[in-house]
């Protein structure tokens, strides 16, 4: 007989049990037979393919199930119940017949679906395979709440897409709770934008590499403890200078604290920041006082010379090479303002920005210019290359995109520093808020195929409580920069410099991601 006879047999063999399900309707072994499936979709593209099946010769016949024996290798023994989460392709066809050829039954999933839904699918299912392309498998793995869904039938999860990161694999992993394998989907447009995304980053890697010489891990990690150390010392010790937080035995309500160290009405959210993080880091201690709010207990009170013993570490390591004497001077003569500060007796002066990013400016100035000069080399498009450039907070930034962009005459290149209602090629923004609302909003500013380069910081900067402003507090690790940016349909994402190195313990990365 002119047809697959295994895959025919196998069809037969579940009768009129369940071996596709879609949209809540489920088709049978006999029914695909016949040639049943809802419209249009992956379950109509198997019926097709059953269909084509019993008009094949035999030598193409004895081939389409080799392929698919292939599959239902790769699958392994039952029970499978396979989610397919991919569109009609014609990989996923051959996932889905040889899911049905090793006895088992298909769940065709809706890869256009909310991840949230696609997770609970997963669960109710009791799905023991999975397929789906690579991108939305790094969506999934990222997702919030994935612990509220059980899992544990989950055995196999086959994704197609370009080469995987280490990240991507071990979150998915963590999240998933099972085996991982990578199918290689065919060249294709997306992957050359991935490689050329990887390429221009090693070479932005390989560009800024001088400025980290000499620099070494432990060298930052003294560094960033002497600093904050001395930080949280001057804030108490300033608090106690206007007489609280002196008697550890007694509470202190906020809003005695505030009043008692005459703190201005201007000063009191800054106050406010500084009794977290004396609390946070166990230098007072805060107690919930219930209608009064929090109160807080203070802690022994360091003297004029026990603060200038606490700033000396730091001051000797930062000359070892880390950066300019001016940036760590000007935290240091803030801390013996701030007593004066916050009465008002002195004036607010303008926010600067972290210490440590004068010792990070040289790295990521020159990883950002090499990243956008990379893309502008390589631009082919009909239309000039837009950039757009925002949040130039962080001094050096705008320096760093305008070279890039006058090193080579481009006049298929536009610089612009605020939106004009269109989309980018490159957006390139420093990070002030939280990644969750941040990053969707500057994804949606660039056109198909874009980059989005954003400094962010991804670490407490303890010494903006003395000469920054509240936005500059905002530091969240890189995962949560990571997760955002693939969520908002980022499905290539990169940080500078790489996880682990010197340079990115002082917690500003710079990563650059690519949208479909």
């Amino acid at each position: 007989m002119p047809t697959t006879p295994a895959l025919v047999s196998a069809l037969r063999e579940l009768g009129d049990r369940p071996a596709v399900v879609a949209d809540g309707r489920a088709i049978s072994g006999i029914g695909l037979l016949l040639g049943v499936s809802p419209p249009g979709g992956l379950p109509r593209a198997l019926a097709e393919r059953v269909a084509q099946h019993a008009a094949l010769a035999p030598s193409a016949a004895r081939a389409a199930e080799q392929r698919l024996r292939y599959w239902a290798g790769v699958l392994g023994p039952p029970p499978i119940r396979h989610t397919v989460l991919h569109p009609a392709t014609d990989l996923a066809v051959d996932l889905a017949l040889a899911t049905l050829l090793a006895g088992g039954t298909v769940h065709c999933g809706d890869p256009d679906q909310h991840p949230d839904e696609q997770l609970a699918a997963l669960a109710a299912h009791r799905t023991t395979h999975l397929s789906l392309p690579s991108a939305l498998l790094w969506r999934l793995s990222r997702l919030p709440g994935h612990a509220a869904h059980d899992l544990s039938a989950l055995r196999l999860v086959l994704h197609v897409g370009p080469e995987p990161g280490q990240d991507d694999v071990y979150a998915a992993v963590d999240t998933l709770g099972a085996v991982l394998a990578h199918v290689r989907a065919p060249d294709s447009n997306t992957e050359a934008a991935d490689r050329r995304l990887r390429t221009d980053a090693e070479t932005a890697t390989a560009a800024a590499w001088k400025h980290s010489i000499g620099v070494t891990a432990e060298q930052v990690r003294e560094f960033g403890d002497q600093l904050d150390r001395a930080v949280l010392t001057s804030l108490l010790s300033a608090l106690q200078h206007n007489g609280v937080l002196t008697d550890p035995t007694r509470g202190y309500p906020e809003a005695e604290v505030l009043a008692t160290a005459l703190v201005t009405p201007a000063q009191r959210p800054r106050v406010a920041r500084w009794l977290d993080a004396l609390a946070r880091h166990g230098l007072i201690t805060r107690h919930d006082g219930g209608a009064q709010g929090p109160v807080f207990h203070g802690g022994p009170e360091p003297t004029p010379a026990d603060v200038r013993e606490a700033w000396r570490p730091p001051v000797e390591a930062w000359a070892d090479g880390l950066g300019p004497a001016a940036a760590l001077d000007r935290v240091r003569r803030g801390a013996l303002r701030l007593p004066r500060l916050i009465t008002g007796e002195d004036p607010a002066r303008p926010a600067a920005a972290p210490v440590r990013w004068a010792a990070a400016r040289g790295y990521l100035g020159a990883a950002l210019g090499a990243l956008v000069r990379g893309t502008a080399e390589t631009h082919d498009g009909p239309a000039p290359l837009r950039v757009l450039e925002l949040d130039l907070d962080l001094d050096g930034a705008e320096t760093a995109v305008a070279r890039a962009l006058a090193a080579r005459p481009r006049p298929d290149a536009e610089h612009h520093q605020a939106p004009d209602g269109g989309r980018y090629d490159v957006v390139v923004a420093t990070a002030t808020g939280l990644p969750e609302e941040e990053v969707p909003a500057l994804v949606r500013l660039l056109a198909p195929g874009g980059r989005l380069l954003l400094l962010a910081s991804t670490a407490e900067q303890l010494d903006l409580l003395i000469t920054g402003d509240a936005r500059g507090l905002t530091a969240h690790p890189a995962e949560r920069w990571r997760a955002a940016l693939t969520a908002a349909g980022c499905p290539t994402v990169l940080a500078l410099p790489e996880d682990g190195h010197p340079m990115g313990l002082l917690g500003q990365r710079l990563f650059a991601a690519r949208v479909d």
